[in-house]
Formats: structure tokens, sequence, C-alpha cells
């Protein structure tokens, strides 16, 4: 998805929700709404926000909706965010035990890797999705996601070239390059060779090799 700065794609079904006319007249960012393939909202970078109240999340899990809709989202998208929006402290209006949703909440974290993030209120959510896209949209990757002086130490410097790889912070280029010994062979090394490294999933596997293996633009 290559959209502009301070621009947001809302499906249409989010309407009701004013979230969108939040976004347009609290933030001043350009809501384009359309019936979307999967998700909620589309911001740049290719981030895909899954928005649901908490009733609705415990519903999708009872009628199976939940894991079909993060598999097909985080097929497409680049980043995949789940936003969670009411009061945790009210009781739901869905007949679900407590283990139960929070067994599906782990799940989507753990097993999907997909983050989830928490709003009380439909304010609350147009201010998360304002600071996905000031963070981490068009106009922030413009900006060194490193900056400051560079490392000296050969190790500290490896390490420090190993994290700008996609989804790779310090603990993980740290068992990289415990793993694979150089960084010639974090290269060189397949999918399956990169998923052996804890922390290190199909999905980031597969940024790897995408970045080091396509051509220059």
């Amino acid at each position: 998805m290559n959209i502009p700065a301070h621009r947001v794609y809302a499906d249409d079904r989010e309407r009701p929700s004013g979230i969108p006319e939040i976004l347009r007249t609290r933030f001043r960012m350009s809501v384009v709404e359309s019936r979307l393939p999967l998700g909620d909202y589309w911001l740049g970078s290719g981030i895909i926000v899954e928005r649901k109240t908490l009733d609705d999340f415990a519903l999708s899990i009872i009628d199976g909706r939940l894991f079909r809709q993060i598999q097909r989202i985080k097929q497409r998208a680049e980043t995949a965010v789940l936003i969670l929006e009411g009061n945790p402290a009210q009781p739901l209006s869905v007949d679900m035990h407590p283990h139960a949703f929070k067994g599906g909440l782990l799940s989507v974290a753990l097993d999907w890797e997909m983050p989830v993030v928490f709003s009380e209120t439909a304010e609350d959510t147009a201010l998360m999705l304002w600071l996905m896209q000031e963070k981490h949209g068009p106009l922030a990757k413009s900006v060194s996601i490193r900056p400051g002086r560079k490392p000296k130490r050969l190790n500290a410097r490896q390490l420090y070239v190993l994290q700008g790889l996609p989804s790779v912070g310090p603990t993980v280029a740290g068992r990289l390059l415990a793993h694979f010994g150089t960084i010639e062979r974090v290269i060189n090394a397949s999918v399956d060779q990169l998923i052996e490294v804890a922390g290190v999933g199909n999905k980031t596997a597969d940024k790897i090799r995408e970045v080091v293996s396509a051509p220059a633009a």
C-alpha cells in the first residue's frame, strides 16, 4: 500500500463509530471511505488495523470470524494491529467465560504475532490511528530509525547492521549473530534456516529474504 502521509483509508462500515469524522476534524487527516477487502483502516507503510469492540471480539471468537480475519490480514499486511475498544472494567454483554476471552487475546498476540492495542472510546481509537500514522507512516520513514553515533566495537557494529533488517530488534539481532556466527551467513540463510532462531517467525524470515535478495530500485 502506497498511502500518502496524513491519509487513511477507512471501511465505510466504520462511519457509525464516528472515528472517520474525528480523524478529519480533530487530527486533520484525509480520510477516504470505501469498502475495504480486509481490515477497518489502512495506514501508510502497509499498516492494516482491525478495530473491534470488546463484545464484537467475543462474538468473533464464538462464531469463528476472528482467526479467519486475522489470517487474511496477516497474509496481506506488512504490519497488522488489532484495536480493542471499550471499558475492560465493564462486563461483556456476550456470554463468554473470561478465560476464553483472555485465551483469544493470547492467541492473537502470541500465535499470530499481531499486536493488540486497547482503547476505551472512539476518540481514543482515533488518537491511536493518528499516532500510528505519525510514528510509522511515510513521513516517519523518511527519518532514520537508528539515529545517533554509530558504535565502534566490532560486535556492536555487527548487531547494529542486523537491526536494520525488518522486524529485527536488539534481542533477535543477538540471537541471529550467535546462531549463524557472521552477518554474511545471516544474509545467505534461507527462510527455513532463519526460523530456527527464536523470535524469527515465517513472516519476519520472508521479509528478511525479500530485503536481502531484492534488486536495487
